[in-house]
């Protein structure tokens, strides 16, 4: 680890005097317009890139020498780049650029920096060119979710595996209870016949009567979504009235709202896993949803659109019937050779779910995570064990079906089905952790961009402050506070990029509705502070800016660190538990407090800028800031809605 972390070390260090020469040029290629101080300051930044890179040589020789031993192909790998830097003379050009720099020949000495930033560059390549045996969290996370989406499509074919199992182990009963469902299920379709009927007697009858109607079609279909739950042999509580039996009647004569079964999982089954449908079920789902269009229609008055509606909901009654009745004959015909057929798909399922286990063995670790060790000592991956168990319940499944004993099977496929879900389990903790991890890094990231736009915010106010006296009791100045006044402007162009790295931040998350908006808003006003500074405009609009950015860019960091206080995210939807989807940033609640802040602050602004009217050079500028302030007024409206809209939604 103390290795892995001195190469971590050595790749960033190179890394940083990479960017620091990168924006030394940058600085070098503008053009000459702000005085000597400038071109001291150059040379001195210049030379201390020089002895980070001469330190970064000693650092390469000195780490090879302590791994030749135990890693020497790492070893050969930190020679060749101190060889590689020595060759390409980088301490000496990077010298000679603070040769050039000192003499004011900035030309030649942006041409040297280019050369030394491509054979940085090269270096960083080197550096890097062997992978990384770690898996970084965002790979991981990518691994977990496979394994996660294989290992339901596993679980899914062992549970119809153990439910066939489970009707020819008790094919006797399962006989039996096929015939009730077959019987129940014509009575109903009898039922239903019957209601088509009464529609078209009674469709000019008026809405008294086919509301009666109605309330026959609502028992009709109460008892269906019992039947759909017998064949599922799952509890289903939307269907079934909230689990109570039905009185008869809706409590206001009219249809239920209640809907039927989707097939959707039922709360708390791992990964979102549902029971897998059996013969009839999802034909009676379509019929459930035809039948309740039906009541809602008759309930509108509009007969002929609900017997289109109890017709359809008729069709997938006799279709449902139809696979019951197949599923009977299935099970009374079974050859003697089914259980051995039955013992191959078994065995399939089970490869199948060893190349799962095999990719997990092989796949690269999770980055400093202690985890489940194996016999070997190497780190397992989430679910790893679980997968290997159920692997071996699936092994004697497969033998017991050979032996002709379906009982003794199902009890281990069974256990093959609790392994896999305690599997999922360990991998949707581990997904859950990732996500948390993440966004705390995120989080983390946004508020040290914050805290340093904040830090040269207030610095760059202060500045304003004092030149804004000078220009108030001198009436015009000098060159040096000229220059000073310029070196502010660019300074709040500088603090707008930094808001733009925050900005491209939330956007690539995507999870945030306010803080992107809002970023955008304070950029604009860090330009038109800019742009304010560059005109020598240092009054108390140009003040009123600065404050308004300080105290915004305060918000958002209090906001980011109530955030990563409070943990977890929440605040309806957002990925927990490996259920797929991004973590958000920030709670519901928290992006509300934000908007409200930006609408106090926003109305005090207003206030003062219908203050300062009167003074006719700020006439036009204030007008400006009218327009501006209207339409950030809409835009926190337009947040506030899709805030709420968001959180309907979910």
């Amino acid at each position: 680890m103390v290795v892995e972390n001195r190469l971590s070390f050595l790749r960033v260090a190179i890394i940083a005097a990479l960017v620091s020469i990168a924006n030394l040029g940058a600085l070098v290629a503008q053009d000459d317009t702000k005085g000597s101080d400038l071109k001291t300051e150059l040379g001195v930044r210049q030379r201390l890139v020089e002895r980070k890179m001469s330190e970064l040589e000693t650092k390469l020789t000195v780490i090879a020498e302590k791994l030749r031993e135990k890693e020497p192909e790492r070893a050969k790998l930190l020679v060749a780049a101190y060889q590689q830097s020595k060759e390409r003379l980088i301490t000496k050009k990077m010298a000679q650029i603070s040769s050039l720099l000192d003499t004011e020949k900035y030309q030649e000495a942006d041409q040297l920096l280019d050369e030394v930033i491509q054979n940085l560059e090269a270096l960083i390549r080197l550096l890097t060119q062997q992978k990384d045996q770690k898996a970084s969290k965002k790979d991981q996370e990518k691994m977990l979710e496979r394994w996660k989406q294989q290992i339901q499509e596993r679980l899914q074919e062992q549970k119809s595996q153990t439910k066939d199992t489970e009707k020819i182990a008790e094919k006797d009963k399962t006989i039996k209870n096929l015939e009730a469902q077959i019987k129940k299920l014509e009575n109903l379709i009898g039922k239903q016949t019957e209601v088509i009927e009464n529609t078209d007697a009674k469709s000019n009858a008026g809405l008294r009567a086919l509301d009666g109607v109605a309330d026959e079609q609502f028992e009709i279909r109460k008892q269906t979504e019992s039947l759909k739950k017998e064949i599922s042999g799952s509890e289903d509580p939307e269907s079934a009235n909230d689990g109570k039996p039905s009185d008869g009647k809706p409590s206001d004569g009219k249809p239920s709202d209640g809907k039927p079964s989707d097939g959707k999982p039922s709360d708390g089954k791992p990964g979102g896993q549902s029971e897998p449908a059996q013969p009839g079920q999802k034909a009676l789902d379509k019929a459930i949803e035809h039948q309740k269009k039906a009541e809602e229609k008759l309930g509108t008055g509009k007969p002929d659109d609900a017997k289109a509606e109890e017709q359809k909901a008729l069709a997938d009654m006799n279709q449902a019937l139809s696979e019951i009745k197949k599923e009977k004959r299935r099970i009374e015909t079974l050859p003697p050779e089914a259980l051995q057929q039955m013992a191959e798909e078994q065995r399939r399922n089970r490869d199948k779910t060893m190349d799962i286990l095999e990719e997990m063995k092989k796949a690269p670790k999770p980055e400093e995570e202690p985890g489940e060790q194996s016999d070997s000592g190497k780190q397992k991956q989430p679910g790893q064990s679980k997968m290997d168990q159920a692997g071996e319940s699936m092994k004697g499944a497969s033998g017991d079906l050979d032996d002709q004993d379906p009982k003794e099977a199902q009890k281990k496929q069974k256990q093959a089905e609790k392994q896999m879900e305690e599997a999922l389990e360990e991998i949707e903790d581990r997904l859950k952790q990732l996500r948390e991890e993440t966004r705390q890094e995120k989080l983390a990231r946004l508020e040290a961009r914050f805290k340093e736009m904040y830090d040269r915010q207030v610095i760059a106010g202060v500045m304003t402050v004092e030149l804004d006296d000078k220009l108030t009791n001198l009436k015009n100045l000098g060159r040096r506070d000229q220059l000073l006044m310029l070196r502010i402007s660019n300074e709040e162009s500088e603090i707008s990029e930094l808001g733009q790295q925050a900005y491209d931040l939330l956007l690539e998350d995507g999870t945030s509705i306010v803080f992107p908006e809002i970023v955008q808003d304070l950029k604009v006003d860090l330009d038109r502070a800019s742009e304010l500074l560059a005109l020598e405009r240092t009054g108390q609009l140009t003040q009123l800016l600065q404050k308004e950015i300080e105290s915004t860019i305060a918000d958002l960091i209090d906001a980011l660190k109530e955030a990563q206080n409070e943990g977890g995210g929440g605040g309806g939807g957002g990925g927990g538990g490996g259920g797929g989807g991004d973590q958000p940033l920030l709670k519901k609640s928290a992006e509300l407090k934000v908007l409200r802040i930006q609408q106090m602050r926003l109305n005090r602004r207003t206030k003062k800028v219908e203050q300062l009217r009167g003074q006719e050079d700020l006439e036009k500028l204030l007008d400006q800031e009218a327009m501006n302030a209207a339409e950030l007024q809409a835009k926190l409206l337009e947040m506030t809605e899709r805030i709420m809209e968001k959180e309907n939604d979910q």
